[in-house]
């Protein structure tokens, strides 16, 4: 069972992750129905929707002791988020440094986040943004050519248990990924 706070509506689950760091503990999920702020890599702005069925916006909470891989951590869980999407059947390809690309639409990007006071590394707080039930709609507001899951198979996606294989897979090769940093099939 995976520790998870969920909120409805909240500003960026990575926010709220790193105002309340020093209270969550290895592991712990923030995961929100909507972010109103929800942004990835150099502050662009994630189009957010909580309408059919919802979709993934989270934040991992990681507090390794290990940090020599943390520097390929985002590439890591894009690999994760990949894995995970191709046990619906869909073909995944990853555009660096952080994107999950289907078709060369974007269905997902990850921004990692490293937390230090001074030089004490506190943790770091993996986000993700997951389209899983946007409709076509819903896509035409994302400034780049995007679609979800539920538009590439057809069928809306129960978020619960997307989270949850999501979360297994990436737990599963975790520590090896601490000790040996990504491998060969992990490489964007």
């Amino acid at each position: 069972m995976h520790k998870i706070i969920n909120l409805d509506e909240i500003d960026s689950t990575s926010v709220w992750a790193r105002k309340h760091l020093n209270t969550l503990g290895d592991f712990e999920v923030v995961s929100a129905n909507v972010q109103t702020q929800g942004h990835g890599q150099f502050e662009r702005k994630w189009y957010s929707s909580s309408k059919n069925g919802g979709n993934i916006y989270i934040s991992i909470v990681l507090k390794p002791k290990n940090i020599e891989h943390l520097n390929e951590l985002t590439r890591y869980s894009s690999f994760k988020a990949a894995q995970t999407l191709e046990e619906y059947g869909v073909v995944p390809k990853f555009k660096y440094p952080n994107d999950v690309l289907i078709d060369g639409k974007k269905i997902s990007g990850i921004l990692a986040e490293s937390v230090f006071v001074g030089s004490e590394f506190r943790g770091v707080i993996v986000g993700m943004g997951i389209n899983l039930n946007l409709d076509a709609d819903e896509v035409k507001n994302i400034d780049i050519p995007a679609t979800s899951l539920a538009l590439e198979i057809g069928r809306p996606v129960d978020k619960e248990e997307f989270l949850d294989k999501l979360l297994n897979n990436f737990k599963n090769d975790w520590e090896d990924f601490l000790l040996n940093g990504n491998k060969g099939e992990m490489v964007c």
